[in-house]
């Protein structure tokens, strides 16, 4: 990902809108776009990591990891082996349903309607279909946010 190209396209916008006013103020707005050429870059790298963060979160299995490559960004695609736990043992054999637990669930009727559809659609009881909604959603990472660490060279 090349930051530099998106300065540079940022402050050719900004010298053509100042070249408008004059030459007095293209020149004042060039030395004011130089001055702020390292926090418009460090703000870049705060939305790439914004952006990371945001992704991460909502990918199960993989995580994404901000590298510095000559100054700019780039995004790395990893697996985290951490994210998805172990799958509990099955009950022994010959084990009655002692083991099963009742939960009560109050909710809207059109969410009802809506897992009872989707039930019917994927051919399975509602009771399943919600056992494995609950059984998926139990294994993925649980992490409210993802702490990226960024060095920026300027």
């Amino acid at each position: 990902m090349q930051l530099s190209h998106a300065v540079t396209n940022l402050e050719a916008a900004v010298e053509t809108q100042l070249r408008i006013a004059g030459p007095e103020v293209a020149e004042a707005g060039a030395q004011l776009m130089a001055a702020l050429r390292p926090a418009i870059r460090q703000t870049m790298m705060d939305v790439v990591a914004m952006a990371v963060a945001e992704v991460s979160s909502q990918l199960d299995t993989q995580l994404i990891d901000i590298r510095l490559v000559e100054g700019d960004p780039e995004l790395v695609v990893r697996d985290d082996n951490a994210a998805v736990p172990p799958t509990p043992p099955p009950p022994p054999h010959g084990a009655d349903e002692v083991d099963e637990a009742r939960i009560t669930v109050r909710l809207p009727g059109y969410l009802k309607d809506l897992i009872v559809n989707e039930a019917e659609s994927a051919g399975d009881s509602i009771n399943s279909y919600v056992v494995d909604l609950l059984s998926n959603k139990s294994r993925r990472r649980r992490t409210p946010g993802t702490q990226t660490k960024t060095t920026i060279e300027l």
